[in-house]
């Protein structure tokens, strides 16, 4: 049979009278006809949760059949029931009837004595009915299930962010808490219903307003771009303890997404880091005391990893190699100023136990390479690097050996200048002697010379030569006295004599020796100078240095050319002492006062050295430099002051003589 439209009465045809207006808030009036089976069920469908959405209430149910099923549950729901069908129709409120006993002439009769504004549907129209009801249990059924589900997914939920040892906040966009995890309860001495539907700045930071207000930052509000572009925002935030102490907490906000990709919550993630933050606070310090005492360290400090990748360069290896640290350890290599191969035997002997401890390597003399390719001799000192037993690298200790070895060598020198020293000192000590031994036969041959002179009266040939005897032994004496008055001149007793009488004295005993033969020496002395006042021997010893230096210079043939003048402002000596010799060349004209310098070979020179030279006039409150001309030669120029106060030293003045 044709099932009538739903719009229209099924017995009739006529229009179903639609409810409008206020009348559409009020549930539709229901009454059934047939309490059987089909009847029976409608009700049990049809309970009163389900008749309050579908906006419907029954009002009665009628059936022939005082024992019906459908008839009896009607009973027990209180509802109207009778036989007769006339008192269901006349039912107040009724809007509906739903024939459910499948006859044709009840659905007739029905027709004929339902009210106007009552809709009919009959048993056909009513299995529509009973199937939307159907839909709508399974939907009801399914909609329990899925919050049965989302019920146990919450709890199950809990049950994981109460086991974490973060404090957990899940916040609405309207910024109340929709829930908290049991860390974030006990931390913060709260109950889960002191938590609920407030607002995250009142349980967060007990604060009456949001942050923003307060003059905070809101993370969830200020920091959600960063949120929506990296899918999390994570912060360190400082606080003030209960004791005004700094705390630290490490706070990290993700977003909580729906089916369509929205944000609709945020999930806040923190912990307490106070103690992290200040350990990290404290090996931060330690690895900036530690990079200071590297960097601050003379010697040259590399570390390096297996590969020979340079992790530290400090800048005492910037002053040895030249290489600045950005250029070794982003674009060089170990390489670039150590050579690999003795890199690698130098790995070798630390890895055995010949050199040293194992991993270490005792100080090794080698050499490294700078930028600009010179070669620098160091030593090595290195140790490996392990953690956990693995070799994760090596450091190295490079300490500049230039100094040292010209420190070295400067001793040897001065060890030999010592021995040579301690010679010429024991040869002054044996001139005095032998001035003694000599002085005597000396004066009695002058005497024998004297009576033969005159038994020798009458024969002027005779006393000619006997006069040049006399004269030659006399000139013999004045050399052995000058000699001995040299060796025995005190040091340290000031004296007034004239600059002419002191070069004169140097020259005297100078000019007979074989390395002055073949010299020519001028002197120009101006006349009329004041007497100097000094220490006679000191200088004597300055003079005579400084006169035989050159003589060795011109190799015994030249010129010596002393000039000596007095200017009156201030009032000064100024003594020059020219050669023609070589000159002194110019990488060594730093050098030649240096105390025991010398270019001479061992034999040579007095052993006073220009160094104790220079001192000597500067103890008499003057200067001596050296002028080398273009054309060759060389000359010390003396200055000495009229007045003369000594300067008491502790230095040696000279070596050489002992009195």
């Amino acid at each position: 049979m044709k099932t009538p439209p739903l719009n229209s009465d099924s017995a009739t045809g006529d229009p179903v009278t639609l409810i409008r207006g206020k009348q559409a808030n009020q549930p539709l009036g229901v009454g059934i006809v047939g309490g059987g089976k089909i009847g029976h069920g409608l009700l049990m469908l049809l309970d009163e949760d389900r008749q309050s959405r579908l906006k419907i209430k029954i009002l009665g149910v009628a059936d022939v059949d005082p024992d019906a099923p459908g008839l009896g549950y009607a009973r027990e729901l209180n509802l109207f029931t009778t036989a007769d069908i006339q008192e269901l129709v006349a039912l107040p409120g009724l809007d509906l009837i739903v024939e459910v006993t499948g006859s044709q002439e009840v659905n007739e009769s029905l027709s004929r004595i339902k009210p106007p504004h009552v809709s009919l549907i009959d048993h056909v129209s009513a299995r529509l009915l009973w199937d939307l009801v159907k839909i709508e249990k399974e939907k009801t059924a399914l909609e329990e299930a899925r919050q049965t589900y989302v019920d146990q997914s919450k709890r199950q939920t809990q049950v994981i962010l109460d086991s974490l040892p973060y404090r957990i906040m899940v916040v609405n966009p309207d910024l109340t808490v929709e829930t908290v995890n049991m860390t974030f309860l006990k931390e913060f001495g709260l109950t889960r219903e002191a938590v609920q539907g407030r607002r995250c700045f009142e349980v967060r930071y007990g604060l009456s307003k949001p942050c923003k207000e307060t003059g905070g930052v809101c993370y969830l509000e200020d920091r959600l771009k960063d949120i929506q572009e990296k899918g999390f925002f994570s912060t360190i935030r400082e606080y003030a303890g209960k004791n005004g102490e700094p705390r630290f907490d490490v706070i990290t906000i993700a977003p909580i997404f729906d089916e369509n990709g929205r944000i609709v919550q945020m999930l806040e993630a923190s912990r307490e880091v106070t103690d992290r933050i200040r350990l990290e606070n404290e090996a931060q310090k330690s690895n900036i005391f530690f990079q200071n005492v590297i960097q601050s360290t003379v010697d040259g400090i590399v570390v390096v990893d297996t590969k020979g990748n340079v992790l530290i360069f400090n800048e005492g290896m910037e002053a040895l190699t030249g290489y600045t640290r950005t250029e070794i350890m982003e674009e060089g290599h170990l390489s670039s100023f150590y050579n690999i191969d003795v890199a690698k035997e130098n790995m070798k002997k630390m890895r055995s136990s010949q050199h040293g401890p194992v991993g270490k390597l005792n100080a090794t003399s080698m050499s490294i390479m700078t930028k600009e390719g010179e070669e620098i001799p160091v030593t090595l000192s290195a140790s490996i690097i392990t953690i956990d037993g693995k070799e994760v690298g090596s450091v190295g200790v490079f300490t500049d050996m230039r100094e040292i070895l010209q420190m070295r060598k400067e001793l040897e020198d001065a060890h030999l200048q010592l021995v040579q020293s301690e010679k010429i000192a024991s040869v002054g000590r044996m001139a005095a002697g032998v001035a003694h031994e000599i002085n005597n036969p000396l004066a009695g041959a002058l005497i024998y010379a004297e009576l033969l002179k005159e038994r020798l009266s009458d024969d002027p040939q005779g006393r000619s030569d006997i006069q040049e005897v006399i004269d030659q032994t006399l000139r013999c004496k004045k050399i052995v006295a000058e000699l001995l008055e040299f060796s025995r001149r005190s040091i340290g007793q000031t004296s007034s004599f004239s600059l002419d009488y002191l070069i004169g004295q140097c020259l005297n005993l100078l000019v007979n020796q074989a390395l002055f033969h073949d010299i020519r020496v001028v002197t120009e002395i101006e006349p009329d100078m004041p007497e100097m006042v000094g220490d006679i021997g000191q200088l004597q010893q300055v003079f005579t240095n400084l006169f035989i230096n050159a003589a060795d210079a011109m190799e015994g043939k030249g010129l010596l050319t002393i000039a000596a003048g007095y200017r009156p402002d201030p009032p000064h000596f100024v003594i020059k002492v020219s050669d023609t010799g070589p000159g002194i060349p110019l990488e060594l004209r730093d050098k030649i006062f240096d105390i025991f310098f010398t270019t001479k070979p061992v034999g040579k020179g007095t052993g006073l050295g220009l160094s104790i030279t220079r001192n000597i006039v500067q103890l008499h409150g003057g200067t001596m430099s050296i002028e080398c001309p273009p054309g060759g030669g060389t000359v010390f120029v003396i200055e000495i002051p009229l007045e003369f106060t000594e300067t008491p030293t502790v230095e040696p003045v000279f070596v050489g003589l002992d009195e």
